[in-house]
């Protein structure tokens, strides 16, 4: 009974507009009034839930990003990506693709990719005649990008909660990564070429050019590799790497002449207020999860898996389900910090590679971070290409988007290897 006073709780708040970090406050308090427990605890289980080491990389890598996006690296991948795919039907689109996919690899974060990204090529995207709903479809799914490919902040968040290798977390996003890319890019060119959305590149680009394009953006490229290779040889952590991250960025955006004191101080105040979010959200999880488990909420829900999904795929398939339900309702980060730490011990128990079954949660969060209600990166993607544009307006390309992620979910449950392969290299 007390399971269903806490989920009853905490969607009745959710749907009275509550701040999803105060909603898990209210609810925790709740229950420990009804319990008989001092409130002084939720401010114990607060400050616990962020003191650890481990989260110093979230606000190194969300800082990384933002210099990066204001330095200059932007604008030399954007032109890579042109190269690459402008001259296809519907290339500017492709662009804005693999761009984010750049830049993901860069940033880590799925708003800030698509409103870095956004910013520049929503304007020249409306120029070719792309309609706003198929523009907004695209750069906000795009996004998602950045929570895939490494280093991602979800991935971070994800390997402290649930205690997976924040580096082999890494590794197994760089495959499907870039085969949702290419498979974006298909239905992209596919859609542009059906509906007459776009002007093909006439431009020729010999060898000499593209040579000098890409000299322009390989240092911006090998921002990842900085990240991983300081990882698996032991020379940092991973909240150390998101150090040497920031320093890179901010070198190479000195390099650029693209970095002055006003663009500085915005990137302080952004990272600040992003980082302070993201905190919050997981030191009231962290009470929250408290409170779940000394009412056995995480055993009723082991049980409930155990007693009805009798082989790994089938877990694998109801987790699903339930995180794209959950994803409509709720914000990412607290998806994360609140059902991480439930499902990954189900899932050992089923005999599922830990780093498998963090990248399908990964990819079930990219699929959160596009569905409505509450898809972020959805969400960003309308504002950027007009203010007044609601989620509405994206119909119907983004359920096109959403049904190709969700086959793409199903995907990555039946076939494990596009997810372990690459992190089983460096074993």
């Amino acid at each position: 009974m007390m399971i269903v006073y806490i989920l009853i709780s905490f969607f009745l708040l959710l749907f009275l507009g509550t701040p999803v970090a105060f909603t898990m406050g209210l609810v925790t308090a709740g229950m420990l009034i009804i319990n008989g427990i001092s409130l002084e605890l939720i401010v114990q289980r607060m400050f616990s839930g962020v003191n650890d080491f481990s989260y110093l990389a979230l606000p190194l890598f969300i800082l990384a990003g933002n210099i990066m996006g204001k330095g200059g690296l932007t604008k030399r991948l954007i032109r890579l990506a042109n190269v690459i795919v402008g001259k296809l039907s519907g290339g500017l689109a492709m662009t804005s693709v693999v761009t984010s996919a750049l830049f993901g690899a860069i940033s880590g974060s799925t708003v800030a990719t698509t409103y870095a990204v956004g910013s520049v090529m929503v304007p020249r995207m409306k120029e070719q005649k792309y309609s706003d709903s198929f523009i907004a479809s695209i750069i906000g799914p795009a996004g998602v990008l950045g929570l895939i490919i490494p280093p991602s902040i979800t991935m971070v968040i994800l390997g402290i909660t649930t205690n997976i290798s924040i580096g082999e977390l890494f590794l197994a996003g760089f495959l499907p990564g870039i085969l949702l890319t290419a498979i974006i890019c298909v239905y992209v060119g596919f859609m542009s070429k059906r509906k007459g959305f776009g002007v093909i590149e006439q431009t020729e680009v010999n060898a000499k050019k593209f040579f000098v394009i890409f000299k322009e953006a390989f240092l911006p490229l090998m921002t990842p590799v900085f990240i991983l290779v300081s990882i698996f040889s032991g020379f940092a952590t991973a909240t150390e790497a998101a150090v040497l991250a920031v320093i890179y960025g901010f070198v190479l955006s000195l390099f650029y002449k693209e970095l002055n004191i006003s663009k500085f101080k915005e990137i302080m105040i952004n990272s600040a207020v992003t980082s302070a979010t993201i905190l919050i959200i997981i030191s009231a999880a962290n009470a929250f999860t408290y409170m779940l488990t000394t009412n056995r909420i995480p055993n009723m829900i082991t049980d409930f898996f155990l007693q009805y999904a009798s082989t790994p795929t089938q877990f694998l398939l109801i987790v699903s389900v339930i995180l794209l339900i959950l994803g409509t309702l709720t914000e990412v980060t607290s998806l994360i910090i609140l059902l991480g730490p439930i499902f990954m011990p189900i899932a050992m128990q089923y005999g599922i590679d830990p780093i498998h079954f963090g990248m399908i949660l990964i990819m079930n969060f990219a699929l959160a971070n596009i569905t409505p209600p509450v898809g972020l990166s959805l969400i960003a993607g309308a504002s950027i290409t007009d203010r007044d544009m609601g989620i509405e307006h994206t119909f119907p390309y983004i359920l096109h988007v959403i049904a190709i992620l969700a086959i793409f979910v199903l995907v990555i449950i039946f076939v494990p290897s596009i997810s372990t392969s690459v992190p089983n290299l460096f074993e």
